[in-house]
């Protein structure tokens, strides 16, 4: 998630920081209590509770930070991190105060970075909120600060997203077509992977199969050609299921049996259930 890039590190809070890093997290909660009068602690402690799922104590924590009045990055982190503690409970409308706070803060700052990520996640909120056309503003103004192609195929598939919701197939395929362009050029390749295989179940939605085939096909070869079996398998799977769609069943049935003799070599748990799945639904 964003929120996990937020909060910048600093020399003299390496012990409650490794603590979290090493999953020791009584031990940062510990650690921070013994500085109190310090906001950076707070947020240390507070991230170490979110983690523990004491999401009010995570909250109370952040707020603390804030009311300790932190400088520079710290609040403008402070806000983000209360704002997805806040979001984690379900309080949107908080959340989305907080996070507004953020991007105030960091376009005061002039911090070009941190104002992209407080629209981001604005974006996020009002989308787990179901309110897609605000989402889609606040990607769209996060996407005008994208400074390298990570980023701008963050934004691309992010807007894909709510486009999808907005019941704009042309959009969204339009996005997710070049937020996968973007990640095949510089991102891992699961990634890359995922954003075909959501781009493919787009083309499905809009019942162009063309569009859907080569997405597979491109996918399949990469998966190939860059030793990925489990997105060999994974891509013939879904692959099948648009086979079956179009009446295709030996065309289905000879990607399934691809499948199979993969997932039986790898022991893969998420292909053992999506195999399950597939062979138990009518052709």
């Amino acid at each position: 998630m964003i929120i996990n890039n937020v909060f910048a590190r600093d020399a003299g809070l390496d012990a409650c920081d490794a603590a979290i890093v090493s999953r020791q997290y009584a031990q940062a909660v510990n650690i921070a209590g013994q500085h109190a009068s310090q906001p950076e602690f707070w947020l240390c402690k507070g991230r170490a509770q979110a983690a523990l799922q004491q999401h009010a104590e995570a909250e109370a924590s952040f707020k603390q930070a804030i009311a300790l009045k932190p400088q520079g990055l710290d609040l403008v982190s402070a806000y983000m991190l209360l704002g997805h503690a806040q979001q984690t409970t379900h309080n949107t409308t908080a959340a989305l105060a907080s996070y507004q706070q953020a991007l105030v803060f960091s376009e005061q700052q002039n911090m070009r970075r941190y104002v992209r990520i407080a629209h981001n996640l604005i974006g996020e909120a009002y989308y787990g909120n179901g309110q897609y056309a605000e989402s889609l503003q606040a990607f769209q103004a996060g996407e005008k600060l994208a400074l390298n192609d990570d980023e701008r195929a963050d934004s691309y598939v992010h807007e894909a997203l709510s486009y999808q919701q907005l019941q704009q197939l042309d959009h969204a395929i339009e996005y997710q077509l070049k937020g996968v362009m973007m990640l095949r050029k510089s991102a891992a390749p699961e990634q890359y992977a995922e954003g075909s295989l959501v781009l493919a179940q787009l083309f499905i939605a809009k019942k162009d199969f063309v569009g859907a085939e080569r997405t597979y096909q491109r996918l399949m070869e990469y998966a190939q050609e860059n030793g990925g079996s489990f997105y060999e398998a994974k891509t013939a799977i879904h692959w099948a299921e648009a086979k079956r769609a179009q009446g295709d069943t030996a065309g289905a049935e000879t990607l399934l049996a691809q499948a199979e003799t993969i997932s039986r070599k790898i022991q893969d748990d998420e292909l053992t259930e999506l195999l399950a799945r597939v062979r138990a639904a009518k052709p």
